[in-house]
C-alpha cells in the first residue's frame, strides 16, 4: 500500500509538472537552461525565440603595435597574466581608433558571439542619447508618461526619463538581490505589461535599485518616440553606422517584446567599437553621432547612487571591499559590467578602452576589479600621475621607479 501511495503521489507530481509545462513550454525551457548552463555558457536554443540587429559588417578596425600607443610589454604581460588567471576568454585594448593589444582563450576571436549581459542596459542609455540627436526625444526631465500614458495613474507621473536613466524610478518593490531578480526577469513571460504594471514604492529619485524595468521602460519609450522596432531603431542609429555585425535580442515569446536589460548576443569585436563612441565624446571615426556632453552626461552620478549614472558605473567615488582594492587611476573611469567578471572600462582622459571577456569557470576570489586597467595606465608611458602629495611616496605613484 505504502509503494502506491509514493507511486501516486509521484504521478499527481509528474502530471502537475507536464500541465505547467505545457502552459508555458518557453519559460520551463530557458528555466532548465539557466539552472544547468551559466550565462557564459547557455547555449543558442536559450535565446530562442529572438530578433535580429542588423549590422553592416564594416571592415575591422586597425591593428598597431602596442608601443605605438605607448602601452608596455610589462603592464601587458602582467594584466594578461591575471587575466588568464581569472579564466578570461579574451582581453583587448584599444587607443585613437586602433586596436593595440588582444589576448585570446580557448578558441574565442573577436567574431565570437557573446552574451554580454548587462551591457544591453546601457546600450539603453546610448540609445536615449541617440534619439535626443534624432529629435525624438526633447528633455530628461520629461515625465515618462507623455509617452506612456498609463504612467498618468496611480502616482506614477512624476516618474522621469532621467529617473529611468539612473535607475530610481521607485517602482516595483525592494530587490536587495540583483542578479536574483535579473534571473526571474529573464523568464518573464510578458516582460513589457510587467513593467507596465509595477507600482510606485518609492518617491522618484530617492531610492536607486537595480532592476529590468528601468531599461526596458526605456526601450518602450524609445519605440513610442521613434515608430520603430527597438531592434530596428538600434540598427539604424547605432549598428550600421558603427560597422557592426548582425546582433540578436531575446524575445520574451514568440512576437514578444525585447529584453532591453540582458540577454543581447553580439561580436565581442563590436562592443569596441561601442566602446570608441564611448571614449570619444560620442564620435565614432570622427563622425559625431551623439551630441556633445551625452558621454560626459551618462558618467553623471545619481543623488541616490554617486557611483551609478545613467545605465553604467563610475569609478568615483572608491568604496572599499565593494570589488576593487584600491581607486581607478583615472577619476573619469567608467564601467559596463557583465557576467562572469566580463568588463569593458573606458577612460576618455587617455582614450583607451579595455574589454575583458570574463567566466565563472575560475573561483575568482581574488577577483580585483581595478587591478587590470590600473596596470594599463600605470604602464602606459605617456601615463602623467596626479601631482603627489606632501609626503607620498612617488615610487607608488610612477612604476618601476
Amino acid at each position: 500500500m505504502k509503494r502506491i501511495a509514493i507511486a501516486s503521489v509521484l504521478m499527481v507530481i509528474a502530471a502537475l509538472l507536464l500541465s505547467a509545462y505545457r502552459q508555458d513550454p518557453l519559460y520551463w525551457k530557458r528555466r532548465m537552461l539557466s539552472s544547468v548552463f551559466s550565462t557564459e555558457h547557455r547555449p543558442t536554443s536559450y535565446y530562442q525565440p529572438s530578433e535580429i540587429i542588423a549590422g553592416s559588417n564594416g571592415p575591422a578596425s586597425p591593428r598597431v603595435a602596442p608601443e605605438l600607443e605607448h602601452l608596455t610589454p610589462r603592464s601587458l604581460e602582467t594584466a594578461t597574466s591575471y587575466a588568464e588567471a581569472q579564466g578570461a576568454k579574451a582581453l583587448i585594448i584599444g587607443r585613437h581608433g586602433h586596436i593595440a593589444y588582444e589576448k585570446y582563450w580557448n578558441g574565442t576571436t573577436p567574431d565570437t558571439v557573446i552574451d554580454a549581459g548587462r551591457f544591453n542596459a546601457a546600450l539603453t542609455a546610448i540609445m536615449v542619447g541617440l534619439a535626443m540627436e534624432d529629435r525624438k526625444i526633447a528633455l530628461l526631465s520629461e515625465p515618462v508618461a507623455n509617452y506612456i500614458e498609463s504612467f498618468r495613474e496611480r502616482g506614477r507621473d512624476q516618474v522621469t526619463l532621467e529617473d529611468l536613466l539612473h535607475m530610481t524610478s521607485g517602482l516595483g518593490p525592494d530587490a536587495p538581490d540583483a542578479d536574483r531578480a535579473q534571473a526571474h526577469d529573464e523568464l518573464a513571460h510578458d516582460i513589457r505589461n510587467q513593467c507596465l504594471e509595477q507600482e510606485r514604492t518609492a518617491a522618484p529619485g530617492k531610492r536607486w535599485q537595480w532592476q529590468a524595468c528601468d531599461p526596458q521602460l526605456l526601450a518602450h519609450i524609445i519605440e513610442r518616440a521613434s515608430g520603430m522596432q527597438y531592434s530596428q531603431y538600434i540598427s539604424a542609429k547605432l549598428w550600421k553606422p558603427i560597422g557592426a555585425g548582425d546582433a540578436w535580442l531575446m524575445l520574451d515569446h514568440e512576437g514578444g517584446t525585447a529584453h532591453a536589460s540582458c540577454c543581447l548576443r553580439a561580436r565581442i569585436g563590436d562592443w569596441m567599437r561601442v566602446a570608441e563612441l564611448l571614449v570619444n565624446d560620442g564620435k565614432y571615426e570622427g563622425e559625431e553621432m551623439l551630441r556633445p556632453g551625452w558621454v560626459q552626461a551618462m558618467r553623471t552620478p545619481s543623488k541616490a547612487n554617486p557611483r551609478f549614472g545613467y545605465q553604467v558605473w563610475r569609478g568615483e567615488p572608491f568604496q572599499q571591499g565593494q570589488g576593487a582594492s584600491e581607486p581607478y587611476v583615472l577619476d573619469d573611469t567608467f564601467v559596463l559590467e557583465g557576467p562572469g567578471n566580463t568588463r569593458l572600462w573606458l577612460m576618455p582622459s587617455m582614450n583607451l578602452r579595455i574589454l575583458l571577456v570574463g567566466s565563472r569557470d575560475k573561483p575568482g576570489q581574488d577577483w580585483d576589479d581595478s587591478r587590470i586597467p590600473n596596470l594599463i595606465v600605470r604602464g602606459a608611458s605617456d601615463y602623467v600621475p596626479k601631482a603627489a602629495k606632501s609626503g607620498t611616496d612617488v615610487s607608488n605613484l610612477v612604476p618601476n621607479h
